[in-house]
């Protein structure tokens, strides 16, 4: 009888592979076919099982989160079971083609040709996989070309290379060198800059290389014109009395639009029975919802890091809603209600999926059909913990019990997790309940069900249909829950015209920057201007070895002297008393001991630099240099609207505001008082025009003689006067923009915060 199962494909590690030729039947199961390219011919049988994990091999299953680009370990063949001079270990879920039962190609070869955002996606995905790596030492990996491979817009390692001593992000930029000459022109000089910052040590960590790349995706990414269609459905079963699942938007939904806060589905899973389960199911969605209602999801507050940390947060307090009530109500151990979560978001570019539990997401695309969540239970834990292999940890009893889910405990000890992945063509976004994903139901089905929505054949809310019925007559054992989210993007037709990227300046920490010896470049901004709209550019300027020329050394030695000699005035006694002498000769003696033995003479406060503000904090406008209260240059720039270009008005120097509201990297800021100088009684001019290529007003402008500036960041605005707002006025601006120009001012007397909370309570527009 023919088996029905299908061929698994798997790839050879290990001495014993070595003695073995294509045609070879290894412990007569494994058919070599290839290399090391090897079919399991009895694969509903249990592989041979390690007894210890050797340390080898342990990086594979700690990397078990990362599925979606590691292969994982199948199983074992020992030399004693087939004769072979040496074990043999079987990788599944590898980089390997089984139409053509070949390798998957070579980034190296797939990267001409690819588009700008395919590249960077590549490369991001790399970066991602940086900082894991390094930690489990196998990033040598990513420094070996054969070992990348691409299947679409998806990074696969074909084995893990352990490292013979930790890699650096400098040789990781030499490699992606090697790529600049077949790099898509929009993303070229990008590239070649980014490179010289990791060559040069200027990006000390993954996190900084993805946040580079980042910067990248979403400036690449407005080329594509995207749209979002979303399909949900629930049932209660074949088996169940009840349905104790829930979804987002509610069961039967069809909805279609763009990326953003209404692109959502939600999929929760009850747990506690017919009085608990549904509850929590319910409450969790309510929540959910009402944070995401909360969450800016404007394109000018796109912010990974943010948004991450959000939908993290978001979950925590559903979770802490629904164990409050089981506080409430005192229930305890098996009687507290629960639920599992999965939930996907597309914004802008990206799509994002937080999970808790075991209700899964599927990924797919014309390439292939990829789990993206790990569940939650114990089987995954001791793959993750390094402990076992999947399949020997899936045949303890309490394999499937969760380890964690919504309600049952504080969010203290709750580990929501949350990936986000960029979106570079049409793809198919599946979250389901266990009802569906069981006995590996998706994998089965997911060819013929779920892959023509992307050909157009079927549209999602009959794929839903079919994937429910499916779920009722082939597993039928539970409630069955499914949320179809397609994602399509499609180059604009002025797509392949984008402007050509430049890399950002990275904030590097001043106190690395000292003593760092291998920072040979250095960064100086240009900006220019083109179609309207201006781009800043950064250039990467190489300098020969500043750090070790003889006129650098000699600064750091007098810089290290004096700090040396500061701290000896200071703290050691003979040494200050020298000084004090040898300054009276020059100085005159009482100044100098008074600035020693007066430590408690009232010295007027400086406000210090601010990082960042919070709402409810009061600010002051300042000066960059000496000059009179309302001097045009130092003032304030605020818009209408966030993420509005139009100048709505200014606020000169000496200006005193409150931040009234955050929205991701915008700020809403009210005036509370302006310098007596420069208040104006007239009438406030309309300032309707569009000022979006202009960076500052031209300062006192001559009416007869109009001078160009020679700075091209700066264009003239003669004739236009932007108006100057008055206290009590509300008006926008990007937090980095406003910390150049601000001081906190924590000791505002209370007459001039009064005049924010009068104002506030009164009519905003009031002086």
């Amino acid at each position: 009888m023919q088996n029905s199962v299908p061929k698994h494909y798997l790839w050879a590690v290990g001495e014993g592979i070595k003695a073995s030729k294509p045609g070879d039947l290894i412990s007569g199961r494994y058919l070599v076919k290839r290399d090391r390219l090897l079919v399991d011919t009895q694969p509903e049988q249990l592989p041979e099982l390690p007894e210890d994990i050797p340390s080898a091999i342990a990086p594979y299953l700690r990397l078990f989160a990362y599925q979606l680009h590691v292969p994982q370990v199948y199983g074992l063949i020992s030399s004693a079971t087939s004769k072979l001079p040496g074990d043999i270990w079987l990788l599944e879920n590898g980089p390997i083609l089984k139409v053509t039962e070949s390798l998957m190609p070579e980034l190296a070869d797939s990267w001409k040709g690819a588009a700008a955002m395919r590249q960077l996606n590549w490369l991001w995905q790399i970066a991602q996989l940086w900082q894991p790596c390094i930690a489990q030492g196998v990033a040598s990996t990513m420094l070996t070309p054969e070992l990348l491979r691409v299947e679409g817009q998806l990074v696969r390692f074909l084995e893990l290379q352990p490292d013979r001593k930790p890699p650096s992000l400098s040789q990781l930029g030499k490699l992606w060198q090697q790529w600049l000459e077949d790099a898509h022109p929009t993303i070229a000089n990008f590239l070649r800059q980014l490179c010289q910052q990791m060559v040069a040590g200027q990006v000390r960590n993954g996190e900084q290389l993805m946040g580079q790349l980042d910067k990248a995706l979403a400036k690449c990414g407005r080329s594509y014109d995207r749209t979002v269609e979303i399909a949900t459905g629930t049932d209660v079963g074949r088996a169940r009395a009840h349905n104790e699942d829930a979804c987002y938007p509610p069961s039967g939904t069809v909805f279609a639009g763009l990326p953003g806060s209404e692109a959502c589905a939600i999929v929760c899973d009850g747990i506690g029975g017919q009085d608990g389960g549904e509850v929590a199911s319910e409450e969790a969605i309510a929540v959910l919802c009402d944070k995401l209602q909360q969450m800016p999801l404007h394109q000018a507050n796109w912010d990974p890091k943010s948004l991450t940390s959000k939908l993290e947060r978001a979950a925590c307090a559903a979770n802490d809603k629904i164990a409050d009530r089981n506080d409430t109500e005192h229930r305890q151990g098996r009687q507290r209600m629960g639920t599992t979560l999965v939930m996907a978001l597309a914004h802008i570019h990206e799509l994002y999926v937080a999970h808790v539990g075991d209700s899964r997401a599927y990924w797919i695309t014309r390439t292939g059909c990829y789990q993206v969540t790990l569940d939650d239970d114990v089987a995954c834990r001791e793959v993750r913990l390094g402990y076992s292999l999947y399949r020997d940890a899936l045949e303890q009893v309490a394999a499937g019990a969760l380890i964690q889910a919504l309600g049952i405990t504080s969010s203290n000890t709750l580990h929501p997790t949350v990936q986000r992945f960029p979106v570079d063509e049409d793809c198919v976004l599946l979250l389901c309940s266990d009802g569906l994903s069981d006995k590996d139901r998706v994998e089965e089905c997911w060819e013929t069900e779920i892959l023509p929505i992307l050909d157009g054949s079927i549209d999602v809310a009959k794929a839903r249909d079919r994937l429910i019925e499916i779920a009722n007559t082939r597993n039928g054992h539970d409630n069955v829950t499914v949320a179809l989210i397609h994602c399509q993007a499609h180059l604009k037709e002025n797509g392949n015209t984008l402007t050509e990227l430049s890399v950002a300046p990275l904030d590097v920490p001043i106190e690395l920057i000292a003593d760092s010896e291998d920072m040979p470049t250095d960064l100086t901004d240009s900006t220019s201007l083109g179609d309207g709209n201006s781009q800043l550019k950064t250039q990467l300027v190489q300098q020969p070895d500043q750090g070790k020329s003889p006129f650098f050394l000699l600064i750091k030695i007098v810089f290290l002297l004096g700090l040396g000699g500061v701290f000896a005035y200071f703290f050691i006694p003979p040494v200050g008393r020298a000084i004090d002498t040898a300054g009276a000769s020059i100085f005159g003696k009482q100044g100098l001991i008074n600035a020693r033995s007066k430590p408690e003479q009232k010295v007027e406060s400086v406000p210090s630099p601010v990082k960042s503000l919070e709402k409810g904090s009061f600010i002051e406008i300042k000066s960059s240099g000496a000059g009179e209260l309302g001097k045009e240059g130092d003032s304030l720039d605020l818009r209408a609207t966030m993420g509005d270009l139009t100048v709505k008005g200014t606020v000169p120097v000496g200006s005193i505001l409150q931040v009234t509201k955050t929205e991701g990297s915008w700020l809403e800021l009210k005036v509370c008082s302006i310098p007596e100088i420069v208040v104006s009684t007239s009438p406030k001019p309309k300032s309707n025009k569009d000022f979006s290529t202009v960076s500052k007003p031209v300062l006192n402008p001559s009416p007869a003689v109009v001078t160009p500036s020679p700075s091209p960041t700066v264009n003239s605005t003669v004739g236009v006067e932007i108006a100057k707002l008055q206290a009590g006025e509300i008006g926008w601006i990007q937090e980095q923009d406003a910390i150049s120009k601000i001081v906190s001012n924590p000791n505002l007397n209370l007459t001039q915060q009064g005049k924010c909370v009068v104002a506030s309570d009164s009519n905003p527009n009031a002086n």
